[in-house]
């Protein structure tokens, strides 16, 4: 074969190689998707953030609840000091 000849028999003999069993690509597919999956690490840093938010959270509320319960303490024996110095 010359010239255009040539370039479209290996095209055509290209093109009618011997593809693999179905089920082999399949695995082939999975095997790379689980490889992918093991490597990828952006799940692992998601979950560490969200623990990480979960507590901050729990102490921010605790710091809340406990500086509120201290000022209503204050707060009311600052209104007993008052009531009694006026009467």
């Amino acid at each position: 074969m010359t010239g255009d000849a040539w370039v479209w028999g290996t095209s055509l003999a290209l093109s009618r190689r011997v593809q693999p069993p179905k089920g082999e690509i399949d695995m082939k597919k999975l095997m790379t998707m689980t490889r992918q999956f093991r490597d990828d690490e952006n799940g692992a840093a998601m979950v560490e953030y969200t623990v990480l938010l979960g507590i901050i959270t729990v102490a921010v509320i605790a710091t809340v609840v406990l500086v509120g319960t201290w000022v209503s303490g204050r707060w009311t024996a600052l209104n007993s000091a008052l009531t009694t110095a006026t009467a």
